[in-house]
């Protein structure tokens, strides 16, 4: 079965990001991809495995697994896309 990501999935995820102190924010794309944007340079210093962590998990309660882009800024359902380096 297809996974994809829902607009409810974003909002909530953002939520639990907010309640768990992450400087991030996770924008909807399509239902098939999603934007991590850190809030700031300075201030995502060392939270960015606590927050793939913390979306692994989200998504891990919602059923799903993700897998994130190689620069960590694209969140796909896991076996979606295969992910190429940009040119």
């Amino acid at each position: 079965m297809r996974q994809e990501f829902s607009y409810r999935q974003v909002v909530h995820l953002n939520a639990s990001l907010h309640q768990q102190h992450m400087p991030y924010r996770i924008h909807f794309q399509n239902a098939q991809t999603m934007v991590l944007v850190p809030m700031g340079v300075h201030v995502c210093d060392g939270k960015e495995e606590p927050v793939k962590r913390a979306i692994k998990a989200f998504f891990q309660r919602e059923g799903m697994k993700i897998m994130f882009s190689e620069d960590n800024d694209l969140i796909f359902p896991a076996g979606v896309f295969q992910v190429a380096d940009a040119e």
